[in-house]
C-alpha cells in the first residue's frame, strides 16, 4: 500500500534540505574566519559572536554575509598592524593600544584608527616638547656654568670649612648596599649567563642569557638592546620534520624562518652551546605575567631585549586542526593565539639544562 505523503511531512522534508543547504553555505565562513584567526585573537570579545555565526541558519544570505565579514576582517587586521607599529615605533603604552583596540568592537575600525593616528600625533608632540625642554635645560646649565668660570677665585684662606654631616657620609655605602640587595632580590630564582656561559652574579649589567631555576631552562638574551643575535624577529614559521609540524612545513620565505635561523644560530653558536631551540607554547607562555612590567607581559628586567623585539613570538608548537598556523605568544596582549605560518614574527630561544 503506498504510503501517503501529508503536508507536515512535505514541509519538514523542505526544512531539512534548507538546513543541509544552510550548512553547506556556512563552510565559507569557517574558513574565512579560520584565516583571520590571529587577527581575532586580539579581540576575544568577538568570539561569542563569531560562535553564533558558525550555527547554520536557515534562510541567511551566506554570500553577502561573507562579503561583508571578509571587510570586517580585513579593517581589523590594518588596526592591529597599525596598534602594532605605533606601539613599537611610536611609544604607545600598551593601556592605550588596549582602548582603541576595544574601541574597535565598540564603534568601527575606521573611527578606531583616526583616534589612533590622533594618540600618535600628540605622543609624537609630547617627545618633541620634552626635547625641546631638554635643550633649554642643557642651555641653562652651560650658561650657568659659563658665568661661575668667569666669577674671582677665593683664596683658600677665606673660605670656610665645610664638614660634612656624619649622617651623610655613613648612608654612602648603607644606599650602595641596598641597591646590591636589591638587585639581588629581583633575581631570586634566576641566574644571569654571560656570553661563556659561565655564571653572573646577579649585579652583573649586562648578560647573554638567563636560567629560571623552577623549570631548569636557559632563555637567550640579545647582549645589546639593539642587537638582533641570537634573538631576532621578522622570521616565518617552518619546520619540514612532519612528525613535529602539525601537518603543513609553513614558508620558508626566502631562508627568513625559524628553521634556518636556528641552524644558523646552532651553528655559531651562543654561549658556547649549540643546542637552542624554539620553545613550546607551554614553555613561552611560563614568561607571561598577569602584569605590564614596563611595556609587555614579560620580566623586562629580566627580558633586556624585549623593546628592539616586539610583542609576539613564534612557539614551536602546531595546530592539528588549523595545519596552516602555529601557535604564537603576544606579550603586548598578554596571551597566546594561533598565527598564519607566513606572518613574520620574533623568536626568543631557549635550551634545556
Amino acid at each position: 500500500m503506498p504510503t501517503n505523503i501529508t503536508p507536515h511531512d512535505f514541509t519538514q522534508y523542505l526544512h531539512e534540505l534548507l538546513e543541509a543547504k544552510a550548512k553547506q553555505q556556512v563552510e565559507p565562513v569557517r574558513l574565512l574566519f579560520a584565516e583571520y584567526q590571529g587577527v581575532l585573537s586580539h579581540f576575544p570579545h568577538l568570539q561569542p559572536e563569531v560562535d553564533k555565526l558558525l550555527q547554520a541558519q536557515t534562510g541567511r544570505d551566506y554570500e553577502q554575509l561573507v562579503q561583508a565579514l571578509k571587510l570586517g576582517l580585513q579593517g581589523l587586521e590594518k588596526l592591529v598592524t597599525a596598534l602594532i607599529k605605533a606601539h613599537d615605533e611610536q611609544g604607545l603604552t600598551i593601556v592605550e593600544t588596549d582602548d582603541i583596540a576595544s574601541l574597535a568592537e565598540l564603534l568601527n575600525c575606521r573611527m578606531a584608527n583616526q583616534i589612533l593616528q590622533k594618540s600618535v600625533v600628540a605622543k609624537r608632540g609630547e617627545q618633541e616638547r620634552a626635547s625641546k625642554k631638554t635643550i633649554e635645560a642643557e642651555t641653562t646649565v652651560s650658561t650657568k656654568l659659563d658665568s661661575e668660570k668667569t666669577q674671582p677665585i677665593v683664596s683658600p684662606k677665606k673660605r670656610k670649612s665645610v664638614v660634612e654631616p656624619a649622617s651623610v657620609i655613613q648612608t654612602v655605602p648603607d644606599m650602595t648596599d641596598k641597591r646590591l640587595s636589591s638587585a639581588e632580590g629581583r633575581f631570586t630564582g634566576w641566574q644571569k649567563i654571560d656570553k661563556k656561559g659561565e655564571a653572573l652574579l646577579a649585579t652583573s649589567p649586562h648578560w647573554a642569557a638567563v636560567i629560571e631555576e623552577q623549570t631548569k631552562l636557559m632563555w637567550a638574551i640579545n647582549w645589546r638592546a639593539e642587537d638582533k643575535f641570537p634573538n631576532c624577529g621578522e622570521l616565518t614559521w617552518f619546520n619540514p620534520d612532519m612528525a613535529t609540524n602539525g601537518g603543513d612545513e609553513g614558508h620558508k620565505n626566502g631562508g627568513k624562518n625559524i628553521h634556518d635561523w636556528l641552524s644558523y644560530v646552532n651553528k655559531m653558536g651562543w654561549c658556547g652551546f649549540h643546542d637552542w631551540r624554539l620553545p613550546t607554547l607551554h614553555e613561552l607562555k611560563g614568561l607571561l605575567t598577569s602584569e605590564i612590567s614596563q611595556y609587555y607581559h614579560i620580566r623586562e628586567d629580566v627580558f633586556t631585549d624585549m623593546q628592539s623585539l616586539g610583542s609576539r613570538f613564534w612557539t614551536s608548537s602546531g595546530d592539528e586542526s588549523n595545519k596552516e598556523y602555529a601557535w604564537a605568544m603576544y606579550f603586548g596582549y598578554g596571551h597566546d593565539g594561533l598565527a598564519h605560518k607566513s606572518y613574520t614574527l620574533n623568536v626568543r630561544l631557549v635550551r634545556s639544562v
